[in-house]
């Protein structure tokens, strides 16, 4: 069974688009169909993870906090996740900055206190994780969207290559 969902909790939409923008090209380049669940829907809050053998799982970061849907899900899932292969992204414009900035060590750090130290917390590891960019608003709407697509897409294959190969 190859079953694949992505999750997912956006705060502005970055994290929508870039769910969106990885099924299409896992679809389109690994023909493997993903079901997208936005855990901020009141009818889909809580999924039922249990028939997928792969979850990918993305959360906007916002505030230095985690989209609380987020957590809310690693917490109940935490024990059916443990089996299972676990990619997870943010959509961090700290991260994004970072990246952007080519300051590959704040930008490891940030992966590691949005994505690393979080799973701990519920005692799970990941299979893939990428801290990506995200579209700033409010008071730092100034600073636009910093998403690199070409890193989401490059994301995305790793991924596909990862649940095709069965491993």
């Amino acid at each position: 069974m190859r079953n694949t969902v992505l999750v997912y909790a956006t705060r502005w939409g970055a994290t929508t688009e870039t769910a969106q923008e990885i099924i299409r090209v896992i679809k389109e380049k690994f023909n493997i169909d993903i079901d997208l669940v936005n855990l901020k829907d009141k009818s889909t809050k809580n999924p039922d993870v249990t028939p997928y053998d792969n979850v990918i799982l993305g959360v906007s970061v916002a505030k230095f906090r985690w989209a609380k849907e987020g957590k809310i899900f690693l917490k109940k899932n935490r024990q059916k996740l443990a089996g299972k292969k676990l990619f997870v992204f943010v959509s961090s414009g700290g991260a994004g900055d970072a990246y952007k900035e080519g300051d590959l060590v704040k930008y490891e750090q940030l992966q590691k206190k949005w994505i690393d130290s979080t799973l701990a917390k519920f005692n799970l590891n990941f299979t893939s994780r990428k801290a990506l960019g995200g579209r700033y608003v409010g008071s730092f709407a100034d600073r636009g969207d910093n998403r690199d697509w070409g890193i989401i897409r490059e994301w995305a294959e790793e991924i596909g290559r990862i649940i095709s190969s069965g491993n």
